[in-house]
């Protein structure tokens, strides 16, 4: 008898019976939810690059102009700007939320007395809203009277003009980033430390190492999926920020502080050059894509799951 001819076991025909009424069961209630993630999701993805093949400006039916928005955008001097602050701005708050919010961890996970205190005392700037961090940060900043500038006087050393010089504006607002985010890597850190077995920590005291070196040899390096978690959540939520610029110096003074999200916000809503606007949109989506790609292909051989 051929191979052609050879029947099919009964057994894996009643597999794949059994494999799609289960699928047709559940199609009905799976439906809906995949409809509301497509409309949601991919229509807008789909919508944007549509979008910045054209003229379109909010006010007429917009015209296929092709690849001018992104000719426009690679040879415009106010994009690269963008695109360094930006990386500036990322690079910053990313090293500080990872660095500060590890340290952090390690203090929330003392067997101290006032341990719930601190976790919530780290934790508290992340509820807060925005609109709430701009107005408190935007008084404690004010070059004339402020607080910390009060504070510094106080100290014998010279204030600052924080939000309103174009030489102090992007570290300042890189310090209220770091300032509102950090409690979210804190607790993932915690959870991270949380998770690490206590046999290879207790093994490594035994052999004579200190609190030092099991932390720097056994702890953190065991904390590399949680290190690579945080670093993506930092990397790609700093890349998108806009919130903190629209509400404290609106990408002043003299764009020191325009970074790419507010730079979309403002050719699409102050401009309304939509269009470009969705250019630009697709460039950073694609750079997000390309940092993520590279990212998880360096930690590949170094980040080990359990």
């Amino acid at each position: 008898m051929s191979a052609a001819s050879t029947p099919i076991p009964r057994s894996s025909v009643r597999r794949e019976s059994h494999a799609t009424r289960q699928f047709l069961g559940a199609a009905p209630y799976l439906l809906p939810a995949l409809l509301i993630f497509v409309l949601f999701e991919y229509y807008p993805l789909v919508k944007v690059m549509w979008l910045s093949l054209t003229d379109a400006d909010l006010l007429s039916k917009p015209k296929f102009i092709g690849l001018e928005n992104y000719q426009k955008m690679f040879s415009s001097r106010d994009f690269w700007q963008s695109m360094t602050l930006t990386a500036i701005f990322a690079l910053g708050v990313t090293a500080f939320e990872v660095g500060l919010g590890m340290a952090l961890a390690f203090l929330m996970n003392a067997p101290t007395r006032s341990q719930t205190l601190l976790r919530g005392a780290v934790f508290a700037p992340v509820v807060v809203s925005i609109a709430a961090t701009s107005v408190v940060w935007n008084y404690l900043m004010n070059p004339n009277g402020g607080p910390l500038n009060a504070f510094l006087h106080g100290l014998g050393l010279p204030g600052s003009t924080w939000l309103t010089h174009p030489d102090s504006a992007l570290a300042s607002v890189i310090l209220i980033a770091v300032w509102k985010g950090v409690g979210l890597s804190a607790v993932l850190f915690l959870a991270g430390l949380q998770s690490v077995p206590r046999e290879l920590e207790e093994a490594a005291s035994i052999d004579g190492a200190n609190r030092f070196t099991i932390a720097a040899r056994v702890t953190v390096p065991l904390l590399a999926p949680t290190t690579l978690l945080v670093f993506f959540i930092s990397l790609v939520g700093t890349f998108q920020s806009y919130s903190l610029v629209l509400l404290l110096t609106q990408g002043g003074p003299v764009g020191s502080t325009n970074l790419m999200g507010y730079y979309i916000y403002q050719n699409a809503f102050q401009f309304f050059s939509m269009g470009f606007a969705s250019a630009l949109s697709v460039a950073l989506f694609a750079l997000l894509m390309l940092l993520a790609y590279v990212q998880f292909k360096v930690s590949e051989k170094r980040v080990h799951y359990q």
